[in-house]
């Protein structure tokens, strides 16, 4: 597999690295984009596989080429001067809409016009409020896939909302006692280990980057897909951030004429054993008219 290894600067000075795969020469490209840009999950990167591996392959052989790329959130923490510390225990999400710009700048220098977007995870929330937020009227086709919802009030509302709760009260402590940069151990809606200012952003009451808030800004194409299990499974911690979405984002996109959700049967956050399915949802959508 040959892939060029590729590199931009931020405005603002961060590096971030990934890779570019161009179909074989010759191959006709079927598809309404001719480049896809895939962008990974919180603290992950672009050399993690999951399903990522299956899909670029799917997407080569249908003639449209892949970036798999970093954003500042990449791994769980790092150094970069003269920024300090990143990674995701120290990301602020909005800092996203300077990295998607960044790669989709890139993507339209080596001549892709017809540019997709595909985030997962984090990578799925960044997406849509990029998107949401930027209007980037390169981008032709949007793929989002395993978004939670970032809501702070639908947290606490629920039976065991006192979870989350204990966690906000130990980031205001935190925060009272001027450490917002101090790290500390979550448990919900995900486990993770985050700076009381890294919460605070993401999971905070003014819930800057709920998904719902959002959709509806986007014009491009949109696609919205989320495994079966997820939210689904009583004990699993993904409970706060998927129960009940998959159901609101399909009664969101039947009023669209934009959007699609689906929902892969038996699929995990990652799609285990069931990437035949995903690529079958995106390719089948990618192919409508």
């Amino acid at each position: 597999m040959l892939v060029d290894l590729v590199s931009i600067q931020t405005p603002d000075e961060v590096t971030l690295d990934g890779v570019l795969r161009r179909p074989d020469t010759g191959t006709r490209n079927s598809l309404p984009i001719d480049c896809v840009i895939m962008h990974h999950g919180v603290g992950s990167n672009f050399y993690k596989s999951h399903f990522h591996n299956p899909m670029a392959d799917n997407f080569l052989a249908r003639g449209c080429a892949v970036m798999r790329v970093n954003n500042r959130g990449h791994d769980l923490a790092y150094n970069h001067l003269p920024q300090g510390r990143l990674g995701a225990a120290f990301e602020t999400v909005d800092d996203c809409r300077i990295d998607w710009k960044c790669w989709t700048d890139y993507a339209e220098a080596q001549g892709f016009e017809r540019i997709g977007l595909w985030g997962h995870s984090l990578g799925a929330v960044k997406t849509i409020y990029y998107m949401g937020r930027e209007k980037d009227e390169r981008i032709r086709r949007v793929i989002a896939s395993s978004p939670p919802r970032f809501s702070h009030s639908a947290y606490l509302a629920r039976d065991d909302g006192e979870l989350f709760g204990n966690h906000v009260k130990e980031a205001q402590k935190l925060k009272d006692a001027g450490e917002m940069e101090t790290v500390f151990a979550i448990t919900v809606p995900t486990g993770a280990l985050m700076t009381a200012r890294t919460f605070f952003d993401k999971y905070g009451p003014e819930e800057r980057y709920d998904i719902m808030k959002h959709l509806p800004g986007i014009s491009a194409p949109l696609l919205v897909l989320f495994g079966g299990l997820e939210g689904n499974v009583p004990e699993n911690i993904d409970r706060f951030g998927f129960g009940g979405l998959a159901e609101r984002v399909t009664e969101f996109a039947v009023g669209t004429d934009n959007a699609s959700c689906g929902v892969i049967d038996g699929g995990d956050h990652f799609y285990t054993g069931r990437t035949d399915e995903l690529w079958a949802a995106v390719d089948g959508w990618l192919s409508e008219d």
